[in-house]
């Protein structure tokens, strides 16, 4: 699948499976945000790969629900990946509402932006108040196929900074994001770095349930369900009783068409124009759709 990204200079990226190895990097040059293809974590190349089964969650990271719930899962996502929209639009919902609001999962987004523009979202994500960044990542998903679909930088630009100010952040707080990025940048790329070396992430939705793999790619909300009610019961917990949207018989999706072998090609370097304008453009794709989110559901149960 590919994703159009003019903002800087449309990039075309294969998704949802990217080598680890092609991340975003953000460069800052006189006040313009300059964005090239780096090669921040490295993938695991001939070797075989054993995730960790321990893990860890830092009072900085990105949560929701009780820090002492029995389960924790944690989300690796791409803001300009279409999977990680759909289930963060479709299938998050539901598990908020039938097991993060009732206390029995905690909930972990991390960042492994697989292109620039999903660099740059992450960073201005994180110049929010930390209890805004979440609900600017839902935003910035259930309108993907919008500002996906833009066909010029400016377009681009105009759209995440609009949604950006929508958030809370001025025009100026914008700018002065961007800026002031590299810190922000350095934090994502250890995420990823870890996510890579530890968890053998390479791609985008990769998910885990106490340390345990949960999902590599999309998983529908009917089997999280059963994972989580496993998972509950066999730490003793008595799972609370299945919601409809655990019980409801799902559709299956229409199948797509391969996309054409190819990868993104990094711009040659040097500065940033003067009237920050877009590096050149390597070929550009088609934004992925990603469907409208669904309203979640539940009876409201206590975890024992």
């Amino acid at each position: 699948m590919r994703l159009n990204l003019p903002y800087f200079g449309p990039v075309t990226v294969e998704l949802p499976y990217l080598a680890g190895g092609l991340v975003g990097t953000l460069v800052v040059l006189g006040g313009i945000g300059y964005w090239f293809w780096g090669t921040g974590p490295t993938s695991i190349a001939g070797a075989p790969c054993t995730p960790k089964d321990t893990f860890s969650i830092a009072d900085d990271e990105f949560t929701r629900g009780d820090p002492k719930a029995p389960i924790t899962i944690v989300e690796y996502a791409s803001m300009t990946c279409p999977h990680c929209a759909r289930f963060n639009n479709t299938v998050l919902p539901h598990l908020e509402d039938d097991y993060v609001d009732k206390g029995y999962v905690r909930y972990v987004f991390r960042e492994f932006p697989l292109d620039t523009v999903a660099m740059t979202i992450s960073v201005i994500g994180r110049c929010l108040p930390h209890d805004q960044y979440l609900p600017f990542v839902a935003r910035m998903y259930q309108t993907q196929e919008e500002w996906g679909s833009s066909t010029t930088g400016e377009q681009l630009r105009d759209a995440i900074k609009e949604l950006a100010h929508q958030a809370g952040l001025s025009s100026t707080q914008f700018e002065d994001c961007l800026t002031k990025a590299q810190p922000s940048v350095e934090a994502i790329s250890e995420i990823q770095q870890t996510a890579v070396g530890d968890y053998c992430v390479s791609g985008t939705p990769a998910m885990f349930m106490n340390g345990k793999v949960l999902a590599q790619g999309e998983i529908s909300y009917k089997e999280l369900d059963k994972k989580v009610r496993d998972e509950l019961t066999r730490l003793g917990k008595t799972p609370p009783p299945p919601s409809a949207a655990a019980l409801r018989e799902e559709k299956p999706e229409a199948t797509e068409t391969p996309p054409a072998e190819g990868a993104a090609t990094p711009p040659d370097g040097g500065t940033a124009p003067a009237d920050g304008t877009a590096p050149a453009t390597p070929p550009s794709g088609e934004a992925p759709p990603a469907p409208p989110s669904e309203q979640p559901s539940g009876t409201p149960a206590t975890p024992q």
